[in-house]
């Protein structure tokens, strides 16, 4: 028996693509995503009205209830009963703070409609801009929901013309970014326009919201509802103008059903030929083999093994199907078919091509992995790599407190890693340490506590460090390094690795690539000469030397290394090749004046204009600049730059000068050189934790002279 009475109703409809959107919620931090999911809900039927605003259903993490605060998406399946139509709405809730940011990233991915979250009064701030330009190069149709009208009306005191002009400069913001961000064909269509039914205004905290066509078919004008706001007659405005109802009926005119939107969207995120037989069921959302999954989110549990949730692309999935990790190369059993309900699952007999669902499945599975069955006779390809707009750029030192659990803890560091990717976790090659890399403060805070948590064990964390980049900022000279018995040689040349696009000429030459934009050349064509084995030890030498540089054992960052010569015995085994040609990489790498790039943010501050020079001064004194000072409303947003170093106790400096009311944001922006007096001071502070000789090496203890 299902916990949900609509699972019925939803089944039937997973079959009728026409009936079905997929949609996800997404918005700078605090404008009113989970507030508005739960006025979905009570639309559905899921949730009393008097609760809307207040549960935050879709936040049912006790981390998230405890910050009060979206740090994961959740998946829910809707039924929505308008008067000519019934609908499956899949709906995706998403973090707004840019720690989480990674997993909205995800969502985008298999979701076809995104319902941009503005609050009134603070308008496009830098995560509506960013997360809206990410649902735009996936080709996800926006449409725009302005929300906390009444703060306008009750809070900021403004009258008709004024708010009808601070809701028209939002609008005309929104298209900006829809006119600079979107492809071509898809600038003009998806452009907001009131009377166009693509943006809906609102307050989702008291239930109301209206789109245009239907404050007319209510008979309501604005100064209605303006009076109403004053009144306190939110409850009736609600009655008559429900929020569900104007974004149920904004979503299902505006945004496309999942056959048609794969239509135009596989050719953006899927790289195989769009004419094959696969090709063509991918387009044309077919139920028919071959079954073709994108995994956006992986789950431990101890019942149900791995828990994968995705989108159904082609083909229909069932218990017992037999799939293929393309990734991995690996194989996996269909357990049992689930559709999300928060944080509930249902089970259903199978999933068809266009639906959002949950697989219990057999073995490891990792988040961002494409699965297909093994009907697909032309090969497959996965679908494209999501471009993630951050990077983890703070690193924690973890180990459990104690030794007995190594055990447990590498392999607790493993899944979580799996579940989200934008931690990363390596053993540092010097020291041994346990080095978790992550986005911020708040990011590592949430996952050392779910560590902690699913081990039992107790885990020691050092204090938080920032990961620093090596690169070259000139050609260095052409290395030669010998192999210990001197019976091999190998010749390299570094440069920075400027280029963005690589025509198909030198993309032939291209032997090998890294996660840190370091490209290995084939300059002279001598690795056509190589076997399999040896060309292997030379790619794994040059991605050992580029994983930790010879400056303080820190990653080298957009380094073309050009393989000019190789000269290879035949008694010379794979690690000598591996040995050899790190050393010739770092014999280069030092002569090409190498130093150090750090991570900066880009942040936004909103604060009392009385506390505007403060602020500026802490920024200042941290080695930001402040590059712009904007008024929104009562407030003063301050942008500027800062060093990610220079964030530690920024915290805690912010809100003890404002006395906790300033409110910020950081986001990972760029990599910037570093002056050299600083840099070198940071080489030495690093070599000395690392446990690393106090100088650098010369270039001559790598290449012959």
């Amino acid at each position: 028996m299902p916990r949900f009475k609509q699972i019925p109703q939803i089944q039937a409809l997973m079959d009728k693509k026409e009936c079905i959107r997929n949609i996800g919620i997404i918005a700078h931090i605090d404008h009113g995503k989970t507030t508005l999911a739960d006025c979905l809900l009570a639309g559905a039927g899921l949730l009393s009205p008097r609760m809307a605003g207040t549960a935050r259903v879709l936040d049912y993490l006790e981390e998230e209830q405890k910050r009060k605060i979206t740090i994961k998406t959740a998946n829910i399946a809707l039924l929505y009963n308008n008067q000519a139509e019934s609908y499956l709405i899949n709906l995706v809730d998403t973090p707004g703070h840019v720690d989480f940011t990674g997993k909205t990233t995800r969502a985008l991915r298999v979701i076809d409609g995104a319902v941009v979250v503005v609050d009134a009064v603070e308008g496009i701030m830098a995560q509506t801009e960013i997360l809206t330009r990410q649902a735009l190069e996936e080709r996800v149709c926006p449409v725009l929901f302005i929300n906390k009208i009444d703060r306008l009306i009750t809070e900021l005191q403004l009258d008709e013309e004024a708010i009808q002009k601070k809701l028209k400069h939002i609008i005309t913001s929104f298209n900006d970014l829809i006119e600079i961000y979107a492809e071509p064909t898809y600038k003009d269509p998806w452009k907001i326009n009131a009377n166009a039914g693509n943006v809906a205004f609102g307050a989702a905290l008291y239930g109301w919201g209206f789109t245009i066509e239907m404050a007319k078919q209510r008979a309501l004008k604005f100064s209605d509802i303006i009076a109403a706001c004053k009144s306190g007659a939110s409850i009736k405005l609600a009655e008559a103008l429900p929020v569900y109802e104007a974004v149920f009926e904004m979503v299902t005119r505006r945004v496309s059903n999942p056959r048609k939107a794969q239509g135009y969207r596989i050719q953006k995120i899927w790289g195989g030929n769009l004419n094959s037989p696969i090709g063509k069921n991918l387009r044309e959302c077919h139920d028919e083999p071959p079954i073709v999954m994108a995994v956006t989110n992986v789950y431990s549990d101890g019942k149900n093994g791995t828990l994968a949730t995705g989108r159904v692309f082609s083909g229909k999935i069932r218990k017992g199907s037999r799939l293929h990790l393309v990734g991995t190369m690996g194989e996996t059993e269909v357990q049992t078919v689930y559709v999300d309900m928060g944080a509930l699952r249902e089970e259903v007999g199978e999933a068809l091509a266009g639906n959002l669902v949950t697989l219990s499945l057999s073995g490891k599975v990792e988040a961002g992995e494409t699965l297909w069955d093994s009907t697909c006779q032309d090969g497959m390809v996965p679908f494209e790599c999501i471009n993630y707009i951050s990077e983890p750029v703070v690193t924690l030192v973890v180990e459990p407190k104690n030794p007995q659990d190594i055990e447990t803890f590498q392999g607790g560091l493993e899944r979580l890693v799996s579940e989200d990717p934008n931690l990363k976790f390596l053993v540092d090659k010097e020291t041994g340490e346990y080095l978790l890399s992550g986005m911020g403060e708040l990011h590592f805070e949430v996952a050392i506590n779910e560590l902690r948590k699913v081990l039992g064990i107790d885990v020691v964390v050092s204090p938080p460090r920032v990961v620093y980049w090596e690169y070259a900022q000139k050609s260095g000279v052409v290395a030669l390094a010998l192999s210990a018995d001197k019976q091999s040689n190998v010749r390299v040349q570094v440069e920075p690795n400027l280029k963005q696009d690589i025509d198909s000429e030198e993309k032939e030459q291209i032997l090998a690539n890294d996660d840190y934009n370091n490209s290995l050349i084939d300059v002279e064509g001598k690795a056509q000469q190589l076997s399999k084995e040896m060309l292997d030890a030379i790619k794994a030498g040059f991605r050992f030397a580029c994983a930790a540089g010879p400056l303080c054992g820190e990653p080298i960052h957009q380094l073309r290394v050009g393989l000019i010569d190789c000269e290879i015995a035949p008694n010379t085994t794979v690690s000598e090749i591996e040995h050899t040609v790190s050393k010739a990489v770092f014999g280069s790498f030092l002569t090409a004046n190498p130093s150090l790039q750090e991570p900066i943010y880009k942040i936004i501050l909103s604060v009392a204009a009385d506390l505007a020079g403060d602020i500026s001064r802490i920024l200042n004194s941290r080695r930001g600049k402040v590059t712009q000072f904007e008024q929104k409303g009562p407030q003063t947003q301050i942008t500027g730059y800062i060093p990610v170093a220079e964030t530690f106790g920024l915290s805690k400096e912010l809100r003890s000068t404002t006395s906790g009311k300033a409110v910020w944001q950081s986001i990972f922006d760029h990599w910037e050189k570093l002056p050299p007096k600083l840099a070198q001071e940071i080489i030495n502070e690093i070599r000395k934790r690392k446990g690393l000789p106090k100088d650098v090496a010369k270039p001559e203890r790598f290449m012959e002279v």
